[in-house]
């Protein structure tokens, strides 16, 4: 079972500020997911990495797992449409 990470969190929320550095961050709660906000001026980006996408590995996977999957650049692309993160990889969704 799948459940929050403290860490994974902290790895994640260290990608998004090196990505996004002129974006204010915010974490938002839920039951299955880590999901943050990102804000600037008119702009807006939402990611979902979803528990079970973390399961068995640690935050520098995490991180290499997110670079691989080219979130960011999915992120960009997409603008405030939903990113979500799962074991399959990087999606389109809702939040």
């Amino acid at each position: 079972m799948s459940f929050y990470k403290e860490e994974l969190r902290d790895s994640i929320i260290v990608y998004l500020q090196t990505e996004f550095p002129d974006f204010a961050i915010e974490e938002q709660q839920d039951k299955e997911s880590y999901c943050f906000r990102l804000i600037k001026e008119t702009d807006s980006h939402f990611l979902r990495v979803m528990y079970s996408a973390t399961e068995d590995i640690d935050a520098q996977q995490l991180t290499t797992q997110l670079e691989q999957y080219c979130v960011a650049s999915t992120m960009r692309g997409l603008g405030d449409f939903p990113v979500v993160v799962t074991e399959q990889g990087c999606m389109f969704g809702s939040p």
